[in-house]
C-alpha cells in the first residue's frame, strides 16, 4: 500500500487541488493507495498555495517556496493547478528543489512552446492575453518531469442534474465579468488589464449585434461587473440558448461550460485544443462550438449556433453529457492516479 499524505490541505486553492483525489479515496485505497495524517509515508503532496504567494514578487515567492519545501522530509510531489500557459511561481520553485515530479492538471500539447523565442512575453504565461515578460527557461530539461495529474477543474464539481425542456426565449448569455470591479495582482502584476483587454473584443461583437437588421439579437449580460445573485443567474443562464465562455484565469473547465451543458445551452468558447489535460471533456464541435482567441468569428459562430439550434440542441447536448459521465468517475481517478506512481517507478528505475 502507497501512502500519501497531503501537506495544508486547509490553504486557499489546495483543497480544490485535492478534492477530487479525496472524493475518489475509497477506490484508490483498492488500487492501493491511501492518504495518511501521520507522519509515516510514501510521498508528500504539496499543493501549489504552499510553495507559492502570488501578493508578493515572483523572486520573494520562490525563495519561500523552497524554505518551505526543505522542511518536507521523504520524497514529495508539486501540485499546480493553473492554466496550461502558465508555469509561472511554481516551475521556479520546481527546477530548484528536490521535487519528484510538477503534476498540472493541464499543459500545453507543443512543450516546446514553454521555451519558445517565438512566444516570449506571454502575460504570466497566458499568450491569449497578450505580451508580457515571463518565460520557462529551459523547460524541456524538465519535461520529463512535468506530468498531467489525471483531472481538472471539472473534476472538483459535484454530480450534475441534467434539465431537459428549459424555455430559451433568449439568444446568448454573457454573463462573466466585464469589466473587473476588483483589481488583482499576481506576482506584484496586475493582472486585471489583461484579464479585460482579452475580454473586450467579445464584448464588443455583442455590442454590434442588435444594430443587424436581419435579426433582433436578446442578449444576457453584467452591467459593469456586478454580478447577480447565484439563483438568478442560473436563470438568466438557462434561458440562453447560447452560452459565451471567454478564457480568463485559465482554459479549461469552467464551471459556466458544464453548467450550461446542464441547461441544454450550447458553449461558444475559443478554441483549446492547444490544450493536453486528462481526462478531456472538450472535443471541438461535439461538445463546444470554437471560435477565435481574438473572437473575430464570434458572430458567425453566433449566427450558425441561432440558426442551427434545435438540431445542435439534440445533437450536442446529449453527447456532451453523455461523455462527462464517462470521463468524470471516481474509477477513472484512481486509474489515472495509479499510473502517476507507476510512471514514476519507470522514472526512478531509468
Amino acid at each position: 500500500m502507497i501512502k500519501v499524505k497531503i501537506y495544508e490541505l486547509d490553504k486557499h486553492r489546495n483543497e480544490t487541488t485535492f478534492r477530487p483525489y479525496l472524493m475518489a479515496q475509497n477506490v484508490l485505497r483498492d488500487v492501493g493507495i491511501e492518504f495518511t495524517t501521520g507522519d509515516s509515508y510514501d510521498f508528500a503532496w504539496i499543493g501549489q498555495a504552499s510553495f507559492m504567494n502570488k501578493k508578493v514578487s515572483l523572486e520573494q515567492s520562490t525563495q519561500d517556496g523552497l524554505e518551505f519545501l526543505s522542511k518536507i522530509t521523504g520524497d514529495y510531489m508539486l501540485f499546480d493547478g493553473q492554466d496550461a500557459t502558465t508555469l509561472i511561481g511554481s516551475y521556479d520553485v520546481f527546477k530548484e528543489s528536490n521535487a519528484l515530479l510538477l503534476l498540472k492538471s493541464t499543459l500545453l500539447k507543443d512543450t516546446e512552446l514553454y521555451d519558445s523565442p517565438h512566444v516570449t512575453g506571454w502575460v504570466n504565461g497566458r499568450y491569449y492575453w497578450g505580451i508580457g515578460n515571463y518565460k520557462a527557461v529551459g523547460f524541456n530539461n524538465y519535461k520529463d518531469r512535468i506530468k498531467l495529474s489525471g483531472t481538472n477543474w471539472l473534476s472538483t464539481l459535484p454530480k450534475p442534474t441534467w434539465y431537459n425542456d428549459i424555455p430559451k426565449p433568449n439568444d446568448v448569455s454573457a454573463l462573466f465579468s466585464y469589466p473587473s470591479i476588483t483589481p488583482v495582482y499576481e506576482h506584484g502584476l496586475h493582472q486585471s488589464a489583461e484579464y479585460d483587454k482579452y475580454r473586450k473584443p467579445c464584448i464588443d461583437v455583442l455590442d454590434r449585434l442588435p444594430l443587424k437588421s436581419n435579426r433582433p439579437y436578446s442578449i444576457e449580460r453584467i452591467v459593469n461587473g456586478q454580478k447577480y445573485p447565484q439563483q438568478e443567474y442560473y436563470q438568466r443562464m438557462a434561458s440562453c440558448k447560447i452560452v459565451l465562455s471567454p478564457l480568463g484565469y485559465g482554459e479549461y473547465g469552467a464551471p459556466r461550460d458544464l453548467e450550461a451543458t446542464m441547461f441544454g445551452s450550447i458553449v461558444i468558447k475559443p478554441d483549446i485544443s492547444f490544450v493536453d489535460t486528462n481526462p478531456n471533456w472538450y472535443e471541438p464541435n461535439k461538445t463546444y462550438i470554437p471560435c477565435r482567441n481574438d473572437f473575430v468569428d464570434l458572430e458567425e459562430k453566433i449566427d450558425y449556433v441561432l440558426d442551427n439550434f434545435k438540431e445542435l440542441q439534440q445533437t450536442m447536448i446529449p453527447y456532451a453529457r453523455k461523455r462527462y459521465e464517462e470521463l468524470y468517475t471516481l474509477e477513472n481517478t484512481a486509474i489515472n492516479t495509479y499510473n502517476i506512481f507507476k510512471q514514476l517507478q519507470t522514472i526512478e528505475t531509468e
